[in-house]
């Protein structure tokens, strides 16, 4: 469902504006300058939290004093930021490159997410601009999605109705990213607003002409931000979505060899959230979905609620999902398996990115990548989404 890949909706709330420019007078400094100026804010502690790819690193942490904050960036390259104002208040999101000079943040508290006005970077304007037309969309969205989880899973009939108006509300979510896109396909937002060409149902309604877009503003961003690693993380989106399609499109793929050509699962054994060992072979006896997925690909964010969905249903008789993340970032991944309620024990990484060795060893090189074993570790289906995995679970577990 689309809330499962739009983390950025996280600080999509209550916007608005207030008034004024002001000069910073920035000096000749390896990055950028970023000042605030925040009424009722004296005493308030400000963090700096930067995104690098998939690397998330705070920067700088400071107090606002006399109704004004700074920071100091290491560099003007393209990056991703987000200011932290406590618990209580929105993150105001910000994109930085190198064209950006006095970058003033202005706003009061509470509410600075609310009511903060940016300048000096074009971006961040766009990504402002972006998040204010989100606003209402996001507030009707959200009781929706409240519903769908308090939904029972065999409820299909409600719940189809439910996806069926996420649907109709993302139509115009993805006319405002087609239009920014085909203005600005180099621009850093268009990254940020590719998410909304997905349907809240998942690729099964995704329109295989939008990749284009991916692969437009993949090689704008390029040529623009060579040394960026935005691009590499499109392209592998594209790839992703792609293997999905034609798995979608060809059932008989999801049964066939599929990717490792191999009559029983090699076994597993990974550190687990908390650090400890965890082996695939202590799950003998279960029917197992080895599912291989990150925090950032979308289309494995995708399939999420239909894993979940799946797990409930057949826990009871025997199912449970193994968890294989292709993350590099701790906290990213943890933060993902809250989100998406990824509610069974069996999570496990190296954190080591498309260098996993069971990535290597399963010959995974697109996620999502899916195989289900038998009770006694034989693959019984490969890549099964959605339908295709209810009715082997059917067949398997009655």
């Amino acid at each position: 469902m689309k809330k499962f890949i739009t983390p950025i909706i996280a600080f999509a709330l209550l916007l608005g504006s207030c008034g004024g420019e002001v000069s910073t007078e920035e000096e000749e400094i390896p990055g950028h300058k970023i000042v605030g100026e925040v009424t009722n804010g004296d005493g308030q502690e400000v963090v700096l939290v930067a995104y690098e790819g998939e690397t998330e690193s705070i920067i700088d942490t400071v107090q606002i004093e006399n109704g004004r904050f700074e920071f100091q960036t290491a560099t003007k390259e393209l990056r991703q930021y987000v200011i932290l104002f406590g618990e209580n208040e929105m993150p105001i999101v910000l994109l930085l490159d190198e064209s950006d000079k006095d970058i003033v943040i202005k706003g009061s508290m509470p509410g600075i997410g609310d009511n903060y006005q940016v300048s000096g970077s074009k971006e961040s304007q766009f990504v402002k601009d972006y998040l204010v037309f989100l606003k209402p969309y996001f507030e009707v969205e959200q009781p929706i999605y409240m519903e769908l989880q308090a939904t029972p899973q065999t409820d299909t009939v409600r719940i189809q109705t439910l996806i069926d108006k996420l649907d109709s509300i993302s139509l115009y979510q993805r006319e405002y990213a087609i239009n920014h896109m085909d203005k600005n396909p180099g621009s850093a937002a268009s990254w940020l607003m590719l998410r909304e060409l997905f349907p809240a149902s998942g690729l099964l309604k995704f329109d295989p002409a939008d990749l284009d877009y991916f692969k437009r503003v993949s090689s704008e961003m390029r040529e623009k931000y060579p040394y960026s690693e935005y691009p590499d993380l499109i392209d592998r989106d594209v790839k992703s979505i792609e293997a999905q399609i034609e798995q979608l499109n060809n059932p008989e793929l999801a049964q066939g060899s599929g990717t490792g050509d191999f009559e029983y699962a090699p076994e597993i054994v990974m550190e687990d959230k908390n650090g400890k060992k965890m082996a695939l072979s202590d799950l003998r006896g279960k029917v197992v979905l080895i599912d291989f997925w990150a925090s950032w690909c979308a289309p494995c964010r995708q399939e999420n609620p239909n894993v979940v969905a799946m797990y409930e249903k057949y826990k009871s008789k025997g199912f449970t999902v193994f968890s294989v993340s292709l993350d590099q970032d701790k906290d990213a991944w943890l933060k993902a398996i809250a989100a998406d309620n990824l509610s069974w024990p069996n999570h496990v990484s190296e954190l080591n990115g498309w260098n996993s060795s069971a990535a290597v060893a399963y010959g995974v090189n697109a996620i999502p990548a899916a195989f289900l074993i038998d009770g006694d570790g034989k693959v019984i289906g490969r890549n099964l989404r959605g339908p295709q995995l209810e009715q082997k679970l059917k067949e398997v577990l009655g």
